[in-house]
């Protein structure tokens, strides 16, 4: 559990139900003047290295943040792609100097706190959804094949709407010199509570569910386990990783 004078953060990740090894890193970084940034990486599977790449990733772009002295929302685009930019050739750079790595990749989602706001940025399918009165909505954007094609106009071929194709990765960091970070800007107030996560456990914990254990009188913690025990019990065939924000730091129930 971490606690600033204006919120909570609690996070779990677990290889999951039905595998080994865990290549989902997590993490949350305090700034020198008090700001949070919190973050989930998913190394891409099909790539040897995953697991190297989202830890780098993380960590990198974490340890970066705790030297900073950003306190407003001004200038967090410019320096989100600025390591963006910074970490995509740093794993590019490694994947040169070892063999087994040259094609590893990460997805990532991060969370920059600010009074009222939230800044969301991603590549990839890790996710970012705020919790709302009562309303659970996903903040960050898919970049998979059809939602990039449904978000410029294309059609998407009926056919393939259910296949894998359709849900393969356009963006991440690694592999390739393009890595292009969304971001977004959203309102975070009151009992408002964000929950990250990589891919994992939305493939198999309805919306409904997530929403219940996000609001159950116990602490943030406990929710956050509780999360990543649901999936498991539902099969989860991949990783899970929860990360959930609360706005208050005075009481462990909502």
């Amino acid at each position: 559990m971490v606690k600033n004078n204006y919120m909570q953060v609690a996070f779990y990740t677990d290889p999951g139900a039905r595998r080994s090894e865990n290549q989902d890193y997590v993490g949350a970084f305090t700034n020198q003047v008090g700001r949070v940034m919190v973050m989930v990486a998913d190394g891409v599977t099909s790539t040897e290295g995953g697991d190297v790449a989202s830890a780098m990733a993380v960590e990198h772009f974490g340890n970066a943040w705790t030297k900073t002295t950003i306190e407003t929302i001004a200038p967090i685009n410019d320096w989100l792609r600025k390591m963006t930019s910074l970490e995509n050739d740093a794993i590019l750079q490694a994947g040169k100097r070892f063999d087994d790595l040259k094609k590893m990749a990460t997805t990532f989602v991060l969370a920059v706190l600010f009074d009222d706001q939230v800044v969301i940025g991603n590549l990839g399918d890790s996710k970012a959804f705020l919790l709302h009165d009562d309303q659970l909505a996903q903040l960050s954007f898919d970049h998979n094949l059809e939602n990039e094609m449904w978000r410029t106009g294309k059609v998407f071929d009926q056919k393939y709407q259910n296949s894998e194709n359709a849900k393969s990765l356009t963006r991440f960091l690694g592999f390739d010199r393009r890595a292009d970070i969304e971001i977004s800007q959203h309102d975070f107030v009151a009992d408002d509570m964000l929950f990250l996560t990589s891919d994992g456990i939305p493939k198999v914990v309805e919306a409904t569910k997530v929403k219940k254990v996000m609001r159950e009188p116990t602490s943030l913690d406990d929710r956050a386990c509780k999360l990543i025990q649901v999936a498991n019990a539902n099969g989860a065939p991949d990783n899970v990783t929860a990360l959930l924000v609360s706005r208050d730091n005075k009481k462990e129930t909502k």
